[in-house]
């Protein structure tokens, strides 16, 4: 861990000026007047064969580019969030983002390495407002960050064949209706010397990969441990793990989230003990530990656990049933709110 931020990765002049001129006719088509968030399309890396889901973002009228989601991790996000209605507006589900994104903001929305990488090529504004272009990089874990060189060359092979597509889409406005929903259509790779057209289109149906290894397994030590804590099984606690909004922590120069374990009394709302933990270590990893540390802290063994997060299932069901806890899912813990929102207000942030 370090205090310092890093400088943003450096880019070479060519690639920086060839990604602006590919970000600039995504712009000038504005494809977000026709194309919904929902309308996700699938791209082919050309050098490694990685598949990759890309989605226009501007619909709404609110945020105004392309984002591209990579490697499992980001395509199980994606098809969580299109499944899920909301998904992507919660802080828990953003930390597991893996994607690139462009995006065109206002020019006091960039940052100073934004402005540093556009200067560096003497890049100017036709006019104002919206249309300075903004290129983030976001892994598991991490907020958002610069790109790096391999970043900004996978956006320059992504970009322009977004904006292929959407020629295409321009002339088949209902090119989805006739699909199944998480049905998606892939351009072909490399893309053909002239205009799409829909039998390039190659529909896959995806979902979700499931995340191994998700449990939580404890040490013999800390089970010991907890095998010797005073029983209490007419007690209930409540458990949660959750990103601490608006606090960051530097990790190698570069900014991730931090996760708040907390353990709560269930009927009187006691705060019984809590634990930070950086998000980039696995999610099982610190839900476990936050709850085998409060526990130990507490000195008691309730009868009952009680959790408003689904995620945290798989990772504590084994641990609960060797301990011959009861593992409960609620889908609102008012004690646990209560508590996140006092320690968020006390550390100066927004409740949770």
């Amino acid at each position: 861990m370090t205090s310092k931020l890093a400088p943003p990765p450096p880019i070479a002049r060519e690639t920086v000026l060839a990604l602006i001129a590919a970000t600039t006719g995504f712009a000038a088509a504005e494809p977000w007047k026709i194309m919904a968030d929902c309308d996700v399309v699938g791209l082919t890396d050309p050098k490694t064969g990685e598949i990759r889901l890309a989605q226009v973002l501007g619909n709404g009228g609110e945020v105004f580019g392309a984002v591209f989601y990579r490697r499992a991790s980001g395509i199980r996000w994606i098809i969580n969030a299109l499944s899920t209605p909301g998904n992507g507006l919660n802080l828990d589900a953003m930390e597991g983002m893996d994607a690139l994104k462009v995006e065109l903001v206002l020019k006091r929305h960039m940052l100073k390495g934004d402005l540093e990488l556009l200067k560096a090529v003497h890049f100017k504004l036709p006019g104002r407002g919206r249309g300075w272009p903004q290129f983030q990089s976001s892994l598991p874990g991490w907020m958002p960050w610069f790109v790096d060189q391999t970043e900004a060359e996978q956006l320059l092979a992504d970009l322009p064949r977004l904006t292929a597509f959407h020629e295409l889409f321009r002339q088949h406005p209902s090119l989805f209706d006739e699909y199944l929903p998480g049905e998606i259509p892939f351009l072909p790779n490399p893309l053909p010397n002239r205009p799409l057209v829909v039998a390039d289109l190659d529909w896959r149906p995806l979902v979700a990969a499931p995340v191994s290894d998700a449990s939580f397994k404890a040490t013999e030590q800390q089970l010991s441990q907890l095998r010797s804590l005073e029983p209490a099984p007419s007690s209930s606690f409540e458990y949660g793990c959750r990103i601490l909004p608006g606090r960051s922590v530097l990790e190698n120069g570069r900014p991730c989230y931090t996760r708040l374990g907390l353990l709560v009394e269930h009927r009187r709302g006691i705060m019984l003990g809590f634990e930070l933990s950086l998000s980039t270590v696995p999610l099982s990893e610190s839900v476990g530990l936050g709850l085998v540390n409060a526990l130990v802290k507490n000195g008691f063994l309730p009868g009952k656990i009680l959790i408003d997060d689904k995620r945290l299932a798989p990772i504590l069901k084994p641990l609960c049933d060797s301990l011959k806890v009861e593992l409960t899912f609620s889908k609102k813990l008012g004690a646990l709110a209560e508590a996140n929102a006092a320690l968020n207000n006390f550390a100066g942030v927004g409740a949770h």
